[in-house]
């Protein structure tokens, strides 16, 4: 045994289990009065972490149980309103429900007056909840409550989230069908029985009117909208039989509009969808007009005939119930061959005659298969079979007039819609439409980008070669050779191109092979050539051939303005419109709009004329603008759509853009050629234009309507006041689901956070415990050393 004075080891053994007894007392001394396991991070530093996550969960959880509160409080609100409008409509049917009886003998007048009151009170109310159109909250809302977990592509914020679409939930006039787009007959024409003029029944027996209909007994009104626009646009076919007078002809019409709105395709399906419907219009006077409405779709109506053309109040003259004609006619430039003239070794091949405007999509092509021996009087025969039997023309109204030998042929469309009629492949002129060659001589293309020529003389000798650019104008370029050979006829040919803008701008290049040459377009511009005389210069005359100069069309007898756009819409001005004819002129067009205070919806359309041709005609851009909307899968730029007007009789026919939306705006792309659309580089906004139409039970049939009208809104509030609900259960289970996650986070964070009191009460009593008697075991530890000095006494 040893002993030692300098190092007391048994008294720093003490001191050191006294210190760690020392930190445990306050450890559990500051977890039994703060009632935390972990006082600091060094405690429990992953446990730490999970906690605080835990309570920020919590805060969140917290603050979206108020947002859940504070929304469904907001629909509550909108539920209460909603209520209301339904005690406003009992009134309102009330009130049409008494005008509706044919044996009322009080003043209907007066009935309207409140009736219109109410209406209006609807609409104020709807505004005062928000949810009138375009209200604060006729829009898709969003509650964060928080607790949202990400899975299969959806974030936690996205699932954290409790939505309810108010968007188709307005309950505004016009939302119920009480008020909507209009678009009314001429009001200054009397169709009703206060006329024997222009009657329904002087209209519907006009002899000229009878004429004019396509199927005796019918009469066709085309209608456009959002998705059927366009070359999709719907044709109503009114039965006219037992029809005497106005009240029963909307009866016919509606009916007619209930059929075609059956029919299994896109377009019929959009019809149906905007709920059309015709009535009658009194005016102050008396007068009594055909209109066409829709609570919830702009639209446009035109006439198919004479006779819609009337009932639309476009007649001769307010005393002939004769309605202006819709004919417009296309002449050719010059006459056919004579009777019995064959065609010939030259002209012997395909004959393609394109017919494009008219609301046609796309170009119609008849090709006519003629051999040498055919002759004229076939042909002309053969095309005016193959022209009736075109389901696009005939859908188009495009019907040939006159096919004889000797004489220019006429086309016609019984629409009034302008058109072009144009040829390939006829080299020697048979028709009288010109005498552009197709892409491989007498058979081939009707147009091309790049053609080669055969058999050229390549004399020095000056020769006229005629384009068409993309269905254009004709431009006769007279072209000299340099030089005897084809090196001197390319270069020759490339002057004249160069000479030309337009040529030019269309990227023609000629290049030969050392035995022919070939003109092509680098910018992929689709023309057509013809060579002029009988002469093969430059390669591109068929032997034997004789060209003639190409003569233009006559376009005869354009139409009147026969068609209607809805009013209480969005409308543009008329845009003016010029074809494109060159492929490096696209054209991009960009649509912005905005729906219930949402986010503005972009969409850029290219208008074009190359391999993509979708502009060569107004038609053409209206349809490629119509499905590029519809093919958007954007609901707010749906309800946009383009139509092709006219301002006046005679006037150029440019494109309108209609909505229902607030409000809209295209932007007008430019080009180098100036093609397209016009006003180029401006942005041309939407404007409020014309007046809707509104319930009204001035009269008996008026209010009969309203009736029905009533009926119809008192389902769509219902519909409206359900997704309400819907919304309110929504937000209760999301408010429960958040308080459950509350509850449960804090018992995890208290599991992980909190101490157990007995557990740390326990620790306490032997923390102090150790600590007396540590403090006992240091004491006799220290004096140890005092022992040595026994040792030093003796």
């Amino acid at each position: 045994m040893s002993f030692r004075i300098n190092t007391n080891i048994a008294s720093l053994q003490s001191r050191e289990y006294l210190r760690t007894t020392t930190e445990q007392q306050g450890k559990a001394i500051g977890r039994v009065t703060s009632g935390l396991r972990i006082l600091s991070s060094g405690d429990d530093a992953a446990g730490l972490s999970i906690a605080n996550s835990f309570r920020s969960d919590q805060a969140v959880l917290q603050q979206g149980i108020r947002n859940a509160n504070d929304g469904l409080s907001t629909l509550q609100t909108i539920d209460g309103g909603i209520n209301n409008i339904s005690k406003l409509l009992d009134r309102a049917r009330t009130l049409a429900t008494q005008s509706a009886s044919g044996t009322f003998t009080g003043s209907r007048e007066v009935l309207n007056s409140e009736f219109s009151s109410v209406i209006n009170e609807i609409d104020r109310q709807a505004q005062s909840i928000g949810l009138n159109t375009g209200g604060e909250f006729a829009r898709s809302l969003s509650v964060f409550v928080g607790g949202g977990k990400s899975s299969n592509g959806i974030n936690a914020i996205q699932n954290g989230a409790s939505r309810v679409d108010l968007s188709n939930s307005t309950v505004d006039a016009k939302s119920l069908g009480l008020k909507g787009s209009q678009a009314q007959g001429v009001p200054s024409i009397d169709i009703g029985t206060g006329s024997a003029n222009t009657s329904v029944a002087a209209i519907i027996n006009d002899p000229a009117n009878l004429s004019s209909q396509s199927a005796a007994g019918f009469t066709d009104f085309y209608f456009r909208g959002p998705g059927f626009g366009g070359a999709d646009r719907v044709k109503v076919s009114v039965n006219l039989s037992g029809v005497t007078n106005v009240d029963n002809l909307v009866v016919a019409i509606n009916s007619a509009i209930e059929t075609a709105g059956q029919v299994v395709s896109p377009a019929a399906t959009a019809f149906a969808n905007a709920n059309l419907r015709a009535s009658v219009i009194t005016s102050p006077d008396g007068k009594r007009s055909l209109a066409f409405s829709s609570a919830n779709s702009a639209f446009q109506v035109a006439a198919g005939d004479q006779t819609a053309n009337a009932l639309l109040g476009n007649v001769t003259s307010a005393s002939n119930p004769t309605g202006t004609t819709l004919a417009n006619s296309v002449t050719g430039g010059g006459s056919t061959a004579a009777t019995g003239t064959a065609f010939g070794a030259s002209g012997a091949g395909t004959v393609t005659v394109r017919f494009q405007g008219a609301g046609l999509a796309s170009p119609v092509d008849i090709a006519l298969t003629v051999t040498a021996g055919t002759t004229i009087d076939q042909a002309l025969a053969s095309l005016s079979t193959a022209v009736g039997a075109s389901a696009g023309l005939q859908s188009a109204g495009i019907r040939t007039d006159t096919t004889t030998p000797g004489a220019a042929l006429v086309f016609s469309s019984s629409r009034g819609e302008r058109f072009e009629v144009q040829v390939s492949g006829d080299l020697n002129n048979q028709l009288g439409l010109g005498s552009f060659r197709s892409s491989g001589g007498a058979t081939g293309s009707f147009d091309y980008a790049s053609i080669t020529g055969s058999a050229g003389t390549f004399a020095a000798a000056a020769q006229t070669l005629e384009f068409s650019l993309g269905g254009g104008p004709t431009i006769s370029l007279a072209v000299t050779p340099t030089a005897a050979s084809i090196a001197g006829a390319t270069q020759g040919l490339n002057a004249a191109i160069a000479g030309n803008a337009s040529l030019a701008a269309a990227g023609l290049v000629a290049t030969n092979d050392g035995t022919n040459i070939t003109i092509s377009s680098g910018s992929g511009t689709r023309f057509r050539v013809a060579t002029v005389g009988a002469a093969n210069v430059f390669g591109f005359n068929a032997v034997g051939a004789t060209g003639v100069a190409d003569a233009a069309e006559v376009q005869a007898g354009n139409t009147n303005v026969n068609q209607f756009i809805s009013g209480g819409t969005q409308q543009t001005a008329l845009i003016p419109f010029t074809a494109i004819r060159s492929g490096g002129d696209d054209q991009t067009l960009t649509l912005t709009a905005a729906e219930n205070g949402d986010p503005e919806q972009s969409l850029a359309i290219v208008l074009r004329n190359d391999a993509v041709r979708n502009a060569g005609t107004v038609d053409e851009a209206i349809s490629a603008i119509n499905t590029a909307l519809n093919q958007s899968n954007n609901a707010t730029l749906q309800k946009v759509f383009a139509v092709k007007a006219k301002t006046s009789a005679g006037g150029p026919e440019g494109i309108q853009f209609v909505s229902t939306l607030n409000s809209f705006k295209v932007a007008v792309g430019t080009n180098a050629g100036g093609t397209g659309l016009g006003l180029q580089g401006t942005v041309v906004a939407s404007a409020a234009t014309g007046t809707g139409a509104t319930a009204s039970i001035a009269t008996q049939e008026s209010a009969q309507a309203a009736v029905s009208a009533l009926a119809e809104a008192v389902v769509s509030l219902g519909q409206a006041q359900a997704v309400v609900g819907r919304g309110q259960n929504q937000f209760n289970f999301a408010v429960n689901l958040a308080a459950s996650q509350l509850t449960n986070l804090a018992a995890a964070e208290s599991r992980i956070r909190d101490a157990d009191l007995a557990e740390e009460a326990a620790n306490l009593t032997k923390a102090q415990i150790l600590l007396q008697a540590g403090v006992s075991a240091l004491a006799q530890a220290n004096s140890a050393p005092e022992q040595v000095l026994s040792l030093l006494r003796q």
